[in-house]
């Protein structure tokens, strides 16, 4: 399946469940631009790229060593942290593919 991401979605960190925010990387050409979403807080180097879940990045490079992503069970696209209620302790995972609209709770790895 060829997957194209939603062009507004809002993934939360999955380690310290804070916002992200959407940074791009410009390369030498155009079609080597890449986006993703880094967590806002300044100590943490997670990031949020679809199609390749959670990692991290160091040093202007891609650290894929403590990897995690799940996988939608409609369309098998990427998921991402949406959502946490921490009352609830449950955490709302959405589907990164445009025009899908799975989602699932689960809880927190910290509850399990």
């Amino acid at each position: 399946m060829d997957h194209h991401p939603k062009a507004n979605f809002f993934p939360l960190c999955d380690v310290h469940q804070s916002p992200m925010r959407r940074v791009m990387l410009e390369g030498a050409e155009a079609e080597d631009a890449q986006s993703f979403h880094q967590c806002e807080r300044r100590d943490c180097s997670r990031i949020f790229r679809d199609g390749h879940g959670y990692s991290d990045y160091v040093d202007g490079e891609f650290d894929e060593s403590r990897q995690a992503f799940r996988i939608c069970t409609a369309c098998g696209a990427t998921l991402y942290l949406a959502e946490v209620d921490h009352g609830l302790k449950i955490e709302t995972w959405e589907c990164a593919e445009s025009g899908c609209n799975y989602s699932e709770d689960t809880p927190p790895p910290s509850s399990r």
